[in-house]
């Protein structure tokens, strides 16, 4: 891991999770045209993100860390070796979202964004860094549906830098009353065809999704 001093922000950071890259993805990780290569996806999702003028930190594996530079500084990005043989990715992921928090500690808050999400719009960001006062969690919602990202407010800092697995992440999220922010985004019902470790992470926060091919919704 590669930690850096983090400068006191009045806005919530936004953490961007992506998990390592699956064999076919890393046999065709030069190919960029489509709309399922994995580095555009990520350099879509960086752009909104940028789009939203929010502090930000990506927190992924070297292959995609590297990928990231051609956007953003090394300071905003923060490397974490792959999962061990003992280590789900879905465990992996909750200490990668554990440690970019940490990364980030005079942060008054967190977004908590899967890397897998390209259509999710930038004031969606906006709305949830806006809806932090209002308690220590929040959801998007759109059409009456809770999506993704999630936000976790400054309050919450010492439990959630504690987090060691999938489970702990749902009990905190089930310990805590969370913000229902209305957006008229579709797009965080939507991610690209993405591995277990997002999957699983996810539905730790909002219950179990339907897959389908390429884009699909992800409650």
């Amino acid at each position: 891991m590669n930690f850096h001093t983090a400068v006191m922000s009045t806005t919530p950071t936004v953490i961007i999770l992506a998990e390592p890259l699956s064999e076919d993805q890393l046999r065709t990780r030069a190919d960029t045209s489509g709309p399922m290569a994995a580095f555009s996806t990520l350099d879509t999702l960086l752009r909104r993100v940028l789009n939203a003028d929010l502090p930000m930190l990506l927190v992924a594996p070297p292959e995609q860390a590297d990928a990231a530079l051609t956007l953003l500084p090394q300071d905003d990005i923060l490397t974490l070796s792959p999962p061990t043989l003992l280590q789900s990715r879905g465990d992996w992921l909750v200490r990668g979202m554990a440690a970019g928090i940490m990364a980030r500690s005079l942060s008054p808050g967190w977004i908590i964004l899967p890397a897998d999400m390209p259509m999710l719009q930038a004031r969606t960001l906006q709305a949830l860094a806006h809806s932090l006062s209002q308690g220590p969690m929040a959801y998007p919602c759109h059409r009456h549906l809770r999506g993704h990202p999630v936000a976790f407010a400054g309050e919450l800092y010492s439990e959630l830098v504690r987090l060691n697995s999938e489970h702990d992440l749902r009990r905190l999220a089930a310990r805590y009353p969370a913000v229902d922010v209305d957006v008229d985004d579709p797009g965080i019902h939507l991610s690209l065809e993405s591995q277990a470790g997002l999957d699983q992470w996810r539905a730790q926060l909002a219950g179990p999704h339907h897959s389908l091919r390429g884009l699909r919704p992800i409650n």
